[in-house]
């Protein structure tokens, strides 16, 4: 196996979930202001006030003695009067925190830049912390171990560059982390803004430390006792139906993209792009055909044959998939830039006429598997995944779907379907195989805080499906509101003025009236 192949093999993971018992915490005791060593701003960093800067905490909070690491963090000063400080979480696991608050295409309402400090805590394993090293390769492996024990095999070969460190990787850890850096900025209370696995973490920050919380902004909740492989199979629904709703919108502004005035349409546009660029189709269910897809011939047969159609459509694809790939050996849609660019761009709407143009060949369809040739961006895309999968691994807490398990055969060997392989890789255990769990799920319980938190989500979220937002909210006593349409992160990139009306409304005075608001429609946009 080439090193090239076994960086793919260990980044391999999607881009954001054996029962055990919760396994009790260890909080980091009280200690003296810790050091902080001030530095210069990563390059995703472009805010011009913005101060970086690290300190030390222990590897393993339950075991000082095996050492230490470093956990980095960016600071904004508040413009005006500062009312606050807000700690801020970009998701993932393995969102950069840098970025999150420090570069300025976040777009954060200018209220919450005039008043309160923002800070972003970089999650241990990720560069700007420790990061987790995962270059070498480890022995003893060959091509059928990898697959079956695939867990262990990125465990192990990010052991040999990080002794002792993979297995301290959780949001246990993390947000003691939280803790040190409040300490170290001298800050009583710090509110708390966390995005999709933020909402989780952020969470477990709250209830552990109520004395030193404030206000707690939700965006976008993750199911805590569906981590991990349970998280993974409710994208797959999610990102499929919002998919159908980016195909939907498509067809809805045909003037500007004429790629088709139904779904199915615009469907049938896009995946005879992928075979240009393949020799193969996406498998991916069409969306549900309408009376305008009937042929002419048949057009007689109306609504009744537009479900015969809906009904046989996906039987249809997988075949094509099939036949094609017969007849064009080495092809593949996972190679297809703009299928990948598809999964990427569907869960931000204001993403889609960047696709759509890309579609319709008015905008180069830019690749999202190419990290370029930076080292750091390399370095940085590396750590993230990795670190990525050793939380959920080390924190997996639903049982392997067993029927997913053929699943991830058929779809890792033959289809290669980007809108299945993600989800099943965890969900039918292969991806955390031959790990055992190092850390329960971390309590949740918003009883003792001062302030309600509030929870925004969205009702099409690709990601953090509606139905799954009830179990946090309901933890954390939350204050919900719910956000019509699709879209993941709904607080993000500032283009909501109502969202953001009603955050910084509730980090003012701690509560909000709205129950209910609409999301952002994106407005479709021509090359030039």
């Amino acid at each position: 196996m080439t090193r090239r192949t076994v960086r793919t093999t260990l980044v391999a993971v999607a881009t954001v979930a054996a029962v055990l018992t919760p396994i009790s915490h260890s909080a980091p005791h009280a200690t003296a202001q810790q050091a902080i060593t001030w530095e210069q701003c990563p390059p995703q960093v472009d805010i011009s006030t913005a101060q970086c800067g690290r300190i030390d905490v222990p590897m393993h909070y339950s075991d000082p003695a095996l050492g230490e690491i470093s956990v980095g963090f960016v600071k904004v000063p508040a413009r005006g009067d500062k009312q606050g400080t807000i700690f801020g979480n970009a998701g993932g696991p393995g969102g950069d925190a840098y970025s999150f608050f420090g570069a300025a295409s976040m777009n954060w309402p200018e209220a919450m830049y005039n008043e309160f400090d923002l800070v972003a805590v970089q999650p241990r394993g990720m560069v700007g912390s420790t990061p987790v090293n995962c270059n070498n390769i480890a022995p003893g492996y060959d091509t059928l171990s990898i697959m079956t024990r695939e867990g262990a095999f990125v465990k192990d070969s990010c052991e040999i560059g990080t002794p002792g460190y993979t297995s301290s990787l959780t949001t246990d850890n993390t947000a003691n982390d939280w803790e040190r850096v409040r300490q170290a900025l001298g800050e009583e209370k710090i509110s708390i803004l966390g995005l999709s696995y933020g909402t989780y973490l952020g969470s477990v920050y709250a209830s552990r430390y109520p004395q030193h919380t404030d206000r707690v902004v939700l965006d976008s909740a993750m199911s805590p006792s569906l981590a991990w492989n349970g998280v993974m199979a409710a994208q797959e629904h999610g990102y499929k139906n919002s998919l159908n709703d980016f195909f939907t919108w498509v067809a809805e502004n045909n003037d500007t993209y004429g790629l088709g005035a139904t779904p199915l349409a615009v469907y049938q546009n896009w995946s005879n792009k992928i075979v240009a660029e393949t020799g193969t189709n996406p498998t991916v269910a069409p969306p549900p055909a309408q009376v305008g897809d009937i042929p002419p011939a048949f057009a007689w047969t109306g609504q009744a044959g537009a479900d015969v159609m809906t009904a046989t459509n996906p039987t249809s694809v997988q075949l094509q998939g099939l036949a094609t790939q017969l007849l064009n050996p080495g092809s593949n849609q996972s190679l297809s830039p703009l299928l990948n660019v598809t999964r990427a761009y569907i869960p931000q709407p204001s993403t889609w006429p960047m696709l759509a143009g890309a579609i319709s060949g008015q905008t180069p369809i830019p690749d999202v598997t190419d990290t370029g040739d930076d080292p750091y961006v390399i370095e940085s895309v590396n750590a993230s995944v990795n670190m990525q999968r050793m939380v959920m691994c080390n924190e997996n807490t639903v049982a392997p779907d067993p029927v997913a398990m053929a699943r991830m055969a058929w779809t890792s060997m033959v289809t290669g379907d980007v809108f299945d392989i993600y989800s099943v890789k965890f969900s039918s255990g292969q991806a955390c195989a031959g790990i055992t769990p190092t850390s329960g799920r971390q309590p949740t319980d918003g009883s003792q805080l001062a302030v309600q938190p509030l929870l925004l989500q969205g009702t099409s979220d690709p990601q953090t499906p509606y139905w799954t937002h009830n179990e946090l909210a309901d933890a954390m006593n939350a204050h919900v509101v719910t956000v019509n349409g699709p879209g993941h992160g709904q607080s993000i990139g500032g283009t909501n003025q109502a969202i953001n009306d009603i955050v910084v409304d509730y980090l003012r005075t701690g509560h909000t009236y709205a129950t209910w608001v609409e999301g952002n429609t994106p407005t479709p946009i021509t090359a030039g």
